[in-house]
This record gives structure tokens, C-alpha cells and sequence, in this order.
């Protein structure tokens, strides 16, 4: 592997923040909004969309999982194509395929349908993960970059909460038949529309850099330098080249950045299992538990997104400041222990708040670690990776709480707590093995 010398990353995280950060980020984050309303739409809707096409349990449950395993083969397919072809050519075509995919669930008529255009969705999202976390983290100052992506995580609550409200109103005024669908269609075309906003985004220097596009990266850098008021650094550092195959990516991933991955592979694991598990149960089984009619799944989900939000929020707000590994291992033992609220009795929708702002705020900083400890020419690869550990346990916890809620309720939230302990544990090795990012060049830190 050869290497360059460059001052072009120093000069990109010596930057102050400028509207074209605040573009950028928009531009891309909407995905974690996106990605949200496609989740939880499914999940808010999934009732009467059971209904209306004679789903059984199981079935209901491939709602949710054959989505994620469509954003297993985006995440490794377009991952490794990001890295090799560049950021910005797939954030258009993995939001068409996941904008085509929703709407035309709509469209549905049978199960097998209803699961294929859930998979071409989740492909679809699955790529966009990859891609678009890569250029956020190359692109955002080093000093910024934690609470941006937290930020940007906890927003996945934002689309959440515009699902669920959605999702109440539709059904309030359609009733079960036609709801389902038109949720469907909604989130399809809003998809849709940010394609238009994403033509403007540049793609990202480092990625340039990587393959060796030095007067590329140096104009689109000098162009926000110019918007800053000017040059801020002359530092340099050496950056290397990569131009491997697949192969070669995934050998330097598994043997050089082996134990990195093993982490940040948990941290995936940890946010969609327990995420993908809380609310699959809450339609299926905690519906019947509480006995909650379809318009009230919604309102319950709908407390969830906002405590969600609140807490990420305040969790990206603090990863700067505090460190990932403190916040890390804080939040998924105390996230473990409240799993426990649900055997409590209490009112459903406060014991859904208090643990969604606790828990759904692990990803802003789980995330934040996970993805920015790899080197830039194989990072969207690797996130792939590590997605497709996440999503695929993610798309088994449903089947595997749904099928322990039969011996009892209690041995499903026995499982949700289990999972979060798989986080605790691998923050705790990674406090000892690994290392504290907060504020650190990502040159330095891979």
C-alpha cells in the first residue's frame, strides 16, 4: 500500500462550522428520518396491514425481518461499491431503490409481494447507511464530529414520531383497509423527493484522497474554505492509497482491524436487536399483554419516538464532552435493567417513554465509535460489515422474542435485557482494549 502526504484532512478539521456543514448534513441525515418511518411505519400499520392480507404471527413478523435482510445485501453490496466508486454516486441510486421499494408496498396483494418490495426497500436503506455514514464522518470536523453524529442518530426518532403520528391520523380517518397503504405511499415519495437535494452534494475529499484524486479533493475543500473566510491549517500527514479488491478489503478489516470490528460488530448487534425486538413485540405480543386495539399501538410507539429523540439529543450533546466509553457503558446497563419496567404493571405508554430515552439514545453514541475507527478508503466496507452483523440479528431477534413470548412474556423480556448485555460487556473490553475517540482526527485514530 502506498501512502501521500496531504494537508488537505487537516485543513477539512481545522474548519469552523459553515452553512455548507449545516447543508451537507442535512442533506445526508435525512436518511436515519427515512429509515425510521420505514421501520416503524411497518410496525405502526403492520395490524391492519395483517389483517387486510391475512398475515399469520410469524408472517407479520417477516414484515420487519425481510426488510432487514434486504439491507443485509445493501449494506455489503453497496458498502463495498461506495468505496470503490465513490459516496456520492450511490446516495442516489440505493434512495431510489429504497423510495421504489415503499411505495409500491402499497401496492401489495399477498404476503410473498408485500416481503419482495420490503426486500428491494431494504436494500435499498441498507446501502444509503453505508455510504452516507462514511462521508459525514470524512467530512465533518474531528471536534464536531461526535455530537454530529449523534445527532443525526437520535434523528431516527424524528422519523419515528412523524410514523406513528402518520400512521394514527391515517388510520383514524381511512380506517384499516386503505391506511396501510397510503402510509406505504407517503413514505415512498418523501423519499423521493430528497433525491433532488442530494444532486448538490459534493462527494468527500478523503474518499479522493484514498484513490489518489488529489486536485478533486483540493477544489472541493478550497471551496468551503473560501465559504469559512479562509486557509485555517498548513499541517500535513500521510494518507494512504487503496486499490484493492473486495478480497483485500475484507482481509485488512479481519486481521488488521480485527478487534475493532469485533466491537464495533457488537455495538451493530446491540442497537437492532434490541431496537427490531422491542418493536416487533409491542404489535404482536405486548398488544395482547396490555390488550391495545390497532389506533393505540401507534400512541404507544409514538411516546416511544419522543422520548427517544429527547434522549438522543441529549446524549449527542454530552459525547463530546464526556467521551464515548463513560456514556457507552452507562446507558446499556441501565438500558438492560429497564427492560425490566415492562413486567412492572405500570401504564404502557410512560414505561415506553422511560425506555426509549434511555435505550433508543444508545445508537448516538454507539454509532459514533463504531464507524469512525477504520481508515477512509475501506470505511463504507466495513460499515457494510458490521450492518450486516446488526441487521441480520437484527431480522432473527424478532422471530426469537415472538417464539420465547410463548413460554412466557417474561422469558421474551429476559431475552431484549440479554441482548443489551452484549453492549455493556463489549464497551467494558473496549475501555480496556481499545481506545477513547473523543475529539480525535480520524487519521490518528485508524
Amino acid at each position: 500500500m502506498r501512502f501521500i502526504q496531504t494537508d488537505i484532512t487537516c485543513r477539512l478539521d481545522s474548519l469552523p462550522w459553515t452553512s455548507f456543514h449545516t447543508r451537507f448534513v442535512l442533506a445526508l441525515g435525512i436518511t436515519w428520518v427515512l429509515d425510521a418511518f420505514e421501520v416503524v411505519i411497518v410496525s405502526a400499520v403492520l395490524k391492519p396491514m395483517a389483517k387486510s392480507l391475512n398475515f399469520s404471527p410469524e408472517q407479520s413478523s417477516l414484515m420487519v425481518s425481510g426488510f432487514l435482510l434486504g439491507a443485509i445485501i445493501g449494506s455489503l453490496v453497496f458498502g463495498y461499491l461506495a468505496d470503490k466508486h465513490g459516496r456520492k454516486k450511490l446516495f442516489l441510486i440505493t434512495l431510489l431503490l429504497y423510495s421504489g421499494g415503499t411505495f409500491l408496498t402499497g401496492f401489495a396483494s399477498s404476503f410473498e409481494m408485500a416481503l419482495f418490495f420490503r426486500l428491494l426497500a431494504g436494500a435499498g436503506l441498507g446501502g444509503e447507511f453505508a455510504a452516507i455514514q462514511s462521508a459525514i464522518d470524512e467530512f465533518v470536523p474531528s471536534r464536531h464530529r461526535g455530537k454530529v453524529d449523534g445527532t443525526i442518530t437520535a434523528l431516527w426518532n424524528l422519523g419515528s414520531l412523524l410514523a406513528s403520528l402518520s400512521a394514527v391520523g391515517l388510520i383514524k380517518a381511512l380506517g384499516e383497509e386503505l391506511s396501510w397503504r397510503l402510509a406505504y405511499f407517503l413514505g415512498g415519495l418523501l423519499a423521493l423527493m430528497v433525491v433532488f437535494v442530494r444532486l448538490y452534494v459534493p462527494e468527500s475529499p478523503r474518499w479522493l484522497l484514498s484513490k489518489g484524486r488529489l486536485e478533486e479533493a483540493e477544489s472541493i475543500v478550497s471551496k468551503v474554505e473560501k465559504l469559512a473566510g479562509g486557509r485555517r491549517s498548513y499541517d500535513r500527514c500521510d494518507v494512504p492509497v487503496f486499490d484493492g479488491s473486495i478480497f483485500d478489503a475484507s482481509k485488512v478489516i479481519l486481521s488488521k482491524y480485527g478487534w475493532r470490528f469485533l466491537f464495533s460488530a457488537s455495538m451493530s448487534f446491540t442497537i437492532l436487536t434490541t431496537y427490531y425486538g422491542v418493536i416487533t413485540l409491542l404489535p404482536v405480543i405486548l398488544s395482547e399483554v396490555y390488550s391495545l386495539s390497532s389506533q393505540e399501538v401507534p400512541k404507544v410507539l409514538l411516546m416511544g419516538s419522543l422520548g427517544g429523540l429527547l434522549g438522543g439529543l441529549l446524549v449527542a450533546y454530552l459525547v463530546d464532552r464526556f467521551g464515548r466509553i463513560p456514556l457507552g457503558l452507562s446507558i446499556s446497563l441501565l438500558s438492560a435493567m429497564l427492560c425490566f419496567l415492562f413486567l412492572s404493571g405500570f401504564h404502557l405508554k410512560l414505561v415506553f417513554f422511560v425506555y426509549s430515552f434511555v435505550a433508543f439514545s444508545f445508537a448516538s453514541v454507539a454509532y459514533v465509535i463504531a464507524t469512525e475507527i477504520y481508515p477512509s478508503y475501506l470505511r463504507a466496507y466495513a460499515i457494510g460489515l458490521l450492518s450486516v452483523v446488526g441487521r441480520l440479528s437484527g431480522a432473527l431477534s424478532p422471530l426469537l422474542l415472538v417464539s420465547l413470548s410463548k413460554l412466557g412474556f417474561v422469558y421474551a423480556i429476559v431475552g431484549l435485557a440479554s441482548f443489551w448485555l452484549v453492549g455493556f460487556f463489549a464497551f467494558l473490553l473496549w475501555s480496556i482494549r481499545g481506545m477513547e475517540t473523543k475529539g480525535k482526527p480520524l487519521e490518528e485514530i485508524s
